[in-house]
């Protein structure tokens, strides 16, 4: 089947048909890097990752290219208050993004172009803007874009024109022709701004100009695949269409893609807002996996909520998942098996594991699909609980070989997706050291009752053994006990 895509320039799901065949060319907006970034941040990082990886996994070739602004108003500011240089400030939490992107597992870009090392082709793009009478010079030197010389303008958003003046405050600006206009090139106004020479003289580009610059530079004057978040539209997507566009005579992206955002308490989420939630924060309290589920368990179109009943639903995901992994590894590892026991709940695990790898991969063909994938991880497990937990059903030969099937099931998915990768033993370990926390629970006092408890069952003290269990569990904690030894985990986890 072909990869569909909601097209947000047509509105429509159309089929990606490379402009090069079998290569796919894909931009996305990257950071401005004056802060930390927080998981609002994180969501086009890892859903273009995964665009990245299943293109790569259907045999093309991808060129992802994703910028960092690093020459900004809010990086000035943040230089004068902490007394550094802009330059500095950029370089610091660019490498601090970076180290965010890898914690996630995010495979970092083929190119990440910074602002300050495109001047000239920045430069040069507004040069024929000027020259195509599509932006003008005003007498202190700022370069404005002329937003009604661009007769499509607003065909991303649906926005027309005039309704734009309609009930929106526009700042007063003499040196603009009109009120729509929007800066290509900003003069020097301070000595400590970062600047560079110009023929409108020293100063800086905006923002909008910028990505057209370096998508074009890097991808061409067309390419497959612009994306970022659904804020982003109008007007940072909107002007760089028209700007692009204006300069080159060409369409400037095919496919335009927008991931929603994330949203705590019903907000958006947003450094503005003060309700952020750092992403190396995030991974320390819960993990990366958790984030990366929780970024992926809804569709990219849909807002995503954070809650800490919903972490809650997903660690509990998460664990019913890596508990079946540990499982099916330690049974397809089993040496001198029985014969093979015919069971209907292993002919429902067969022909799910033959239908697996088609089922989710159709499913990110339709427009990456990613809940609709990962529901299909969760029918694996069910099917593969039901027939290991068959009572008094043996470990087969039959029962090993559909084990090993089962493990070996998640590696391309991971690979794609990026999730269920983790060794079962640390993450389980992982998830119950979290929950121990959130009870306020010694780890170590709750494998020293075990050893305890362990330790009346070889007495045969039953009745101490008992009041032990109990005591766990009043704590939050079970136990399962059988010929290897006794394993324990955390209640409703």
């Amino acid at each position: 089947m072909p990869l569909r895509i909601t097209n947000t320039l047509t509105g429509k799901k159309e089929a990606l048909v490379p402009l090069v065949p079998g290569e796919v060319r894909m931009y996305s907006c990257g950071p401005t890097v004056y802060g930390l970034t927080h998981i609002g941040n994180a969501r086009p990082a890892v859903f273009f990752d995964v665009v990245r990886r299943f293109l790569e996994s259907r045999g093309l070739k991808v060129t992802w290219v994703s910028n960092f602004t690093d020459v900004d108003d809010k990086i000035i500011q943040r230089a004068r208050d902490e007394g550094k240089t802009s330059q500095a400030i950029a370089e610091q939490y660019t490498e601090e993004y970076l180290k965010d992107l890898v914690s996630i597992r995010v495979r970092l870009p083929n190119a990440q172009p910074k602002v300050t090392e495109t001047i000239p082709q920045i430069i040069e793009m507004i040069e024929g803007l000027i020259q195509n009478q599509a932006a003008y010079t005003a007498p202190d030197g700022e370069v404005f874009f002329s937003v009604r010389s661009f007769a499509n303008y607003g065909q991303l958003s649906g926005k027309r024109i005039d309704d734009l003046l309609v009930g929106v405050r526009i700042e007063a600006d003499e040196k603009k022709r009109d009120p729509l206009d929007f800066s290509l090139w900003k003069p020097q106004k301070a000595a400590d701004e970062p600047s560079w020479k110009s023929p409108w003289g020293k100063g800086r580009p905006g923002w909008h100009i910028e990505c057209s610059a370096m998508a074009t530079h890097f991808l061409g004057q067309t390419f497959d695949i612009h994306g970022g978040g659904l804020d982003l539209i109008h007007p940072h997507h909107e002007n760089e269409i028209a700007q692009s566009e204006a300069c080159t005579g060409k369409p400037f992206a095919k496919i335009w893609m927008h991931n929603n955002l994330i949203s705590m308490n019903k907000e958006k989420m947003s450094k503005s807002l003060g309700n952020i939630f750092l992403t190396r924060d995030f991974v320390a309290k819960y993990s990366a996996e958790t984030l990366r589920y929780l970024l992926l368990s809804v569709h990219y179109r849909s807002p995503a909520e954070f809650s800490e009943t919903h972490i809650k639903e997903i660690q509990s995901a998460l664990h019913r998942v890596y508990s079946a992994l540990k499982r099916a590894k330690s049974i397809a590892e089993t040496k001198d098996a029985l014969p093979a026991q015919a069971v209907t709940e292993a002919n429902t695990l067969r022909k799910l594991l033959e239908s697996f790898s088609s089922s989710w991969f159709e499913a990110l063909e339709d427009d990456f699909n990613t809940p609709k994938a990962l529901a299909f991880i969760f029918d694996l497990v069910r099917a593969f609980n039901a027939y290991a937990d068959k009572k008094g059903l043996k470990v087969s030969s039959e029962m090993v070989e559909l084990s090993g099937s089962f493990v070996k099931s998640f590696a391309s998915f991971s690979a794609v997706v990026g999730l269920f990768g983790e060794a079962p033993t640390l993450y389980l370990d992982l998830l119950r050291d979290n929950a121990l926390a959130e009870r306020g629970l010694d780890r170590t006092a709750i494998e020293r009752l075990i050893q305890d408890r362990i330790q009346a069952r070889l007495s045969k003290d039953f009745a101490q053994s008992d009041a032990l269990r109990d005591t766990l569990l009043k704590m939050g904690v079970s136990l399962k006990d059988s010929a290897s030894g006794t394993e324990w985990d955390i209640v409703d986890l």
